[in-house]
């Protein structure tokens, strides 16, 4: 289940309504509803930025790629509100913060979030599960080099699980094993890295629980 399907069946509603209710522009409204048509005609720039995304899609459709993209922005910014509410300075840190479905080459990999408080700023990294896989397996993977540029920005990585309400924060500054799987299939056959996730880890996901658990990391 990827985050399209996933982040439907957890908000219970069609993300298009979720989308017009944060104001977002009609073209990723048109993506989120499978309007390819009406995508290709009246937003031709995103349409053939969609369709560039080929190292992003991995083995997915242009559309299934772009709802999965616009679904994980609405995710964000669900937790962006979430960190707010925690009394966090938080902002949205990635290429795609302006919600606009950029070319292959123009995407870069900034992490999700930027957030400050008490005089320190950090960057924190955002994964979901949507298909209870890490409570299952106890494990998990990262594509690409995404665990590397956590480790040298040391940044702070909120792992979620949303089909079982749990979440897990990893903290960057410590050591965090993982093994390299050269070519991970689920990946496009590229490169992935496993992480161990025991119960240990996991921890019941309220609004209040995730933003307690972020903030306590900058009186570490």
């Amino acid at each position: 289940m990827g985050a399209f399907s996933g982040a439907t069946e957890f908000f219970g509603m069609p993300l298009s309504q979720l989308a017009r209710r944060y104001g977002y522009q009609e073209d990723n409204i048109c993506i989120l509803e499978g309007d390819l048509p009406k995508l290709r005609e009246q937003f031709s720039e995103t349409y053939d930025n969609l369709c560039s995304c080929t190292h992003q899609a991995d083995q997915r459709s242009p559309l299934k790629y772009g709802q999965d993209l616009v679904a994980s922005w609405l995710v964000e910014d669900v937790f962006l509100r979430v960190f707010r509410a925690a009394g966090l300075n938080a902002s949205l840190d990635g290429a795609d913060q302006g919600r606009k479905v950029l070319r292959n080459v123009k995407t870069s990999s900034s992490s999700d979030f930027s957030i400050s408080c008490n005089g320190y700023r950090r960057k924190l990294e955002l994964m979901n599960d949507y298909t209870g896989f890490w409570a299952r397996s106890h494990k998990m993977h990262l594509w690409d080099n995404k665990y590397l540029k956590m480790q040298r920005e040391k940044s702070l990585f909120l792992a979620v699980s949303m089909a079982t309400r749990e979440f897990a924060l990893l903290d960057f500054t410590e050591e965090i094993p993982a093994r390299l799987i050269p070519h991970h299939i689920p990946y496009g056959n590229k490169p992935a890295y496993e992480l161990s996730l025991p119960s240990s880890l996991l921890h019941t996901a309220t609004s209040a629980a995730i933003g307690q658990a972020v903030r306590a990391r900058f009186h570490a």
